[in-house]
């Protein structure tokens, strides 16, 4: 009976782990672009720097908190998402950006 339940756990982390999927968020005219993202956990957010000046991407969320720091042009980052828990992601540089993350 271990076996089998111990087969099953693995078995669903891999079928989490194949279906994960990779959100590109550029940042471009001191916007995220998409404002909106809906996502799973274990998805991954990869923030691109298209801007000719630092951008910075960051949330507070304590379920899915990261901060890139100072991204330069060019520099793409990324994060993944941990936590069901939906979030928002702003800059500290341009407080104007938001981008609004959804986690089912």
């Amino acid at each position: 009976m271990r076996k089998i339940v111990t087969t099953l756990f693995i078995a669903a982390a891999l079928s989490v782990t194949l279906s994960a999927k990779n959100w590109v968020v550029n940042q471009k005219g001191k916007t995220f672009i998409p404002s909106k993202l809906t996502v799973h956990v274990g998805d991954t957010i990869t923030f691109d720097n298209s801007d000719p000046f630092a951008h910075n991407a960051y949330t507070d969320d304590e379920a899915n908190e990261f901060d890139v720091g100072m991204q330069p042009t060019g520099k793409v980052t990324h994060m993944k998402v941990k936590s069901k828990e939906s979030f928002n992601v702003e800059c500290v540089i341009h407080p104007n950006m938001l981008l609004e993350v959804t986690v089912k």
